[in-house]
């Protein structure tokens, strides 16, 4: 009975992570009005009624008959009401502390105390006659005390216990009646115990206080509902935002510097100027770098010479029983010094596309042809190309700097020095307009770097690899503004013109932006291909082949971008128009798009005979200095996170202390034996809480690993482990000696 309390009460502190998680959102919902929050807290409330009912049943149903509890249908059905009001209070009061508290790190320092007192002051590990009078009056407090009574009470009330040796004492008594149980609550001369009278000797638990202990659990729960619903409604949205920027000591611009001292404001970085002669520190000196020119900066970026071609690529999944054809025969080419764009409606295929030919895709059938200077793909294919994701996940403890050289460290050759590596990040930061920043931590979404900056980390991460391929890009401008779209694109051209092979999938952009792009390639619904080809001044080239085929005119105040979407048909599902992948198959731009990409494919073959065109290593650099590298950005991350590591030792040190003066100056009877085994149980019990702290931490790495890092082959999935498990080490040895001692001197004394 004891267990099945505490099992479904520590299943509810799953429900402190869930808080957090929801809150940003919450937040937002109040700022605008839609609800108040005190009506959320009330509707997860009633969300939870039948479901914990169904979780708690499962759970009865099967331990209840399995361990042969008292077999009548009231004593089940009171088991189970018990098991769900102290499940649903145990839900309530984890939310409270969660909608209290400013952050996970401070409500796990609360929760490790708190289910120490739910295990301790239940009334099974320690008899209330045995508890220090300075703690006692927590079993008072204590739902599951009361949960723990009423099911103690409705088990044992009709129950007789029958008394066998060595309980019957003493045991050589030549009759019966001249024998006593040992067992507590007995009455001589009888081998019987009544149940009802062992748990009120054992216990001081009674039958009549059945429904006073449930309608107490009842109060509890409407109380921390109740915390829960002021909680948030106190709750304000997080200080700070995209404006807030924090450098690195010693890394803070001297422009920013300036401000600061005479109070006045830093240069705003969306204005798109450059600080150009500014000095920036870098972590390993203390000399200024200067600026280089712009034209300069460009020329120093590697230009690439491979060009890589793709037919006939097929995508199929399964799809309801059957198959479904994501990409059907798409066919096409990216060239050095050329900024493609990849478009098409929603659902076309886009970012499908991309990522089967980034490599990326893990599920489904992929067929075609896809060959790098007329080769196959090498195992390097992956490192050696930059994949600037949507979503811009980065260690938002590093700084920009830290971002880019732990990108050319392990992605750049073995044989580049790390000196020639380290100052290539600095072009890329040159190149990218990012100096000013290059010092500061990235931060998470809505604080630290604003959108556009983190944007332009993202590419400058992957540049940094200086992938000897190409670049993809899966729509950079995305929820920026038309200022951060427009200086996106325009870094992308600069990255074009210093010879970057660069496709990049973007949506609806203006016509000044569609202007800036080299080739298109144009996608319609199920994956087939409208266009590929050179749009030509003023997107000449692709006005001339969509109004050929559709007999439409492209207005000479319209939006191109716009306009050949509309053509298409694309999102209009009362089009009836020409079916532009027909028109494409049997066009002459096809015709001249296959011999086109057959004589590439001759060409390069004969420029790189005899040469070595590509590093077939899967990995840039060795496993230790992965693990070494990864390991090294662990430990400064959690250096960087202070909440984190007080909120480990100051947890450690309360349950210690606590563990200590509830099991104080134990003596050397019976039940002082069994109350040392259960101090040192009690060291346990703080895994739960160490847990839920450790835990979003984990998953956070771990998102950023999967998401971009393990495609892009950056480390192994052995530096990832090692580098997620070394770091907890040495916190969690000092926090844990630091708690043994409290508990150490409880068992000497």
């Amino acid at each position: 009975m004891f267990f099945s309390l505490l099992f479904n009460a520590l299943l509810a502190l799953a429900e402190l992570t869930a808080v957090f998680q929801s809150r940003p959102i919450l937040l937002k919902h109040k700022s605008y009005q839609f609800y108040r929050p005190s009506a959320f807290a009330i509707a997860q409330t009633v969300v939870d009624i039948p479901l914990v009912f169904v979780q708690v049943f499962i759970f009865d149903i099967v331990v209840y008959f399995m361990s042969g509890l008292q077999r009548t249908a009231s004593q089940f059905f009171i088991s189970l009401m018990f098991l769900w009001i102290v499940t649903m209070t145990m839900y309530a009061l984890f939310r409270a502390v969660g909608s209290l508290v400013a952050s996970l790190d401070v409500a796990t320092r609360i929760t490790g105390p708190v289910i120490q007192i739910l295990v301790v002051y239940t009334g099974y590990l320690i008899p209330p006659r045995k508890m220090h009078p300075w703690f006692a009056w927590l079993r008072w407090v204590n739902p599951v005390q009361y949960g723990f009574e009423g099911l103690m009470a409705n088990e044992f009330y009709n129950l007789e216990l029958q008394c066998v040796p060595p309980y019957l004492v003493p045991p050589n008594a030549p009759s019966a009646e001249y024998q006593s149980c040992a067992l507590q609550g007995s009455t001589p001369g009888s081998p019987v115990v009544n149940g009802a009278d062992y748990i009120q000797t054992a216990f001081t638990y009674s039958r009549s206080h059945l429904w006073r202990n449930f309608g107490f659990i009842c109060a509890f729960f409407l109380f921390f509902v109740a915390l829960t619903a002021i909680g948030m409604e106190l709750q304000k949205p997080n200080k700070g935002g995209g404006e807030v920027t924090v450098f690195k000591r010693g890394q803070v611009p001297r422009s920013v510097e300036k401000d600061v001292e005479t109070g006045g404001r830093a240069t705003d970085e969306e204005s798109g100027e450059a600080n150009s002669g500014q000095v920036d520190a870098t972590p390993n000196n203390n000399e200024a770098h200067k600026e280089s020119d712009s034209n300069d900066t460009v020329a120093a970026i590697g230009k690439n010479e491979t060009i890589f071609t793709w037919q006939n690529v097929n995508y199929t999944i399964p799809y309801e029983g059957g198959e479904r054809k994501l990409l059907q025969d798409v066919s096409g080419f990216v060239r050095p010094g050329k900024l493609t764009a990849l478009m098409g409606a929603s659902g076309a295929g886009k970012t499908t596309l991309l990522n089967t030919l980034a490599q990326r895709i893990n599920f489904g059938v992929v067929s075609g042809d896809f060959l790098v200077d007329g080769k196959p793909l090498p195992r390097s294919f992956q490192r050696a190309t930059g994949f600037a994701e949507q979503s811009d996940v980065h260690e938002p403890t590093a700084t920009v700097r830290e971002a880019l050289r732990f990108s050319a460290k392990l992605r750049q050759p073995k044989e580049v020095s790390l000196d020639k590596k380290y100052d290539y990040c600095e072009k890329v930061i040159d190149l990218l307009e990012m100096r000013d920043i290059a010092g500061a931590t990235i931060g998470k979404v809505g604080e630290g770097l604003n959108p556009e900056q983190r944007k332009r980390l993202t590419i400058a991460v992957e540049l940094a690899s200086k992938p000897e391929l190409l670049m993809f890009l899966d729509e950079p401008t995305s929820g920026l503004d038309s200022g951060a779209a427009f200086n996106i694109v325009r870094f992308l051209r600069k990255l074009a013109d210093a010879g970057q092979a660069i496709l990049c999938t973007i949506h609806q952009p203006s016509s000044v932006l569609f202007e800036e792009f080299d080739e298109l390639l144009l996608l319609k619904s199920g994956g087939r291909t409208v266009y590929h080809g050179e749009l030509g001044d003023g997107s000449k080239n692709l006005i001339t082949y969509l109004g050929k085929n559709g007999e439409q005119e492209c207005p000479a105040d319209a939006n191109p971008a716009e306009w050949m979407l509309e053509a298409i048909g694309a999102g209009n599902p009362d089009y009836n128009g020409p079916d532009f992948g027909d028109l494409w198959e049997k066009s002459k731009e096809k015709e001249q798009q296959q011999q086109e990409i057959k004589s590439m494919i001759q060409e390069r073959r004969k420029a790189s005979d005899g040469a070595k065109t590509d590093d077939d290593r899967e990995y840039a650099m060795p496993l230790g200095t992965q693990i070494n590298t990864v390991v090294k950005r662990s430990f400064i991350a959690y250096w960087r996170s202070p909440q984190y590591v007080v909120g480990k030792f100051m947890l450690h040190i309360f349950t210690a202390l606590f563990n200590g003066f509830t099991f104080w100056n134990l003596g050397n009877s019976q039940i002082d034996m069994q109350s040392r085994l259960f101090s040192i149980f009690m060291t346990l019990t703080i895994s739960p809480p160490l847990i839920q702290q450790l835990q979003p931490r984990f998953l956070n790495f771990r998102d950023l690993y999967q998401s971009r890092e393990a495609n892009s082959k950056i480390y192994s999935w052995v530096a990832f482990v090692i580098g997620a498990i070394v770091v907890e080490i040495p916190y969690s040895l000092v926090a844990g000696t630091v708690s043994a001692s409290p508990c150490s001197s409880v068992l000497l004394c």
